[in-house]
């Protein structure tokens, strides 16, 4: 069967229909309204079936959810990047007024903790806009902290454990003298 004006009109007044649509909610609209598809008489639900498999309407559905999921991913894309480019130039701008104002200082405009904080956190907001680390931690695995306890006699680790205590219940040092 080779599709005609008719097929895709029901098609797309089916894919209009939403995520409640169904090929029985589909028939009993054309019965209502046969003209949307330009029939005098709407289509019995067994034709409706049989266009739908023959036009692989549900294949067709997946195709256009896929092609608007995709668009949807694109454009979230292009506006984290153009976020992260304005974020990027809001920090570099705020790295020059600091650097501007610790440079004009006599004026007295602004402060200098004012002045050395734009120039901070412009640089932060920079390498976040750019997807850098704001911050350096060392990371140490497991295995070079258990490499390290494991060296340390039954004395050292009371004493360590110890300090820890007093430490914690506010009796003492947290460091060992």
């Amino acid at each position: 069967m080779k599709e005609r004006t008719r097929h895709r009109l029901a098609f797309d007044f089916y894919v209009r229909m939403g995520a409640h649509r169904s090929l029985e909610a589909l028939h009993r609209a054309l019965q209502e309204n046969p003209s949307v598809i330009g029939l005098s008489q709407a289509p019995s639900r067994s034709t409706l079936e049989a266009w739908s498999g023959a036009f692989r309407w549900q294949d067709r559905l997946l195709d256009l959810e896929r092609q608007a999921a995709e668009q949807d991913r694109q454009e979230q894309l292009k506006a984290i990047r153009e976020m992260s480019e304005r974020h990027a130039k809001e920090g570099l701008l705020l790295q020059q007024k600091g650097a501007e104002w610790l440079v004009g200082m006599a004026g007295k405009q602004a402060t200098a903790d004012a002045a050395i904080r734009a120039l901070v956190e412009g640089a932060r907001l920079e390498r976040l806009a750019r997807g850098e680390p704001t911050e350096r931690q060392e990371v140490r695995s497991d295995v070079e902290i258990n490499t390290r306890l494991a060296a340390l006699t039954d004395e050292e680790l009371d004493r360590l454990i110890e300090y820890a205590e007093g430490a914690l219940g506010g009796q003492g040092p947290a460091r060992p003298s």
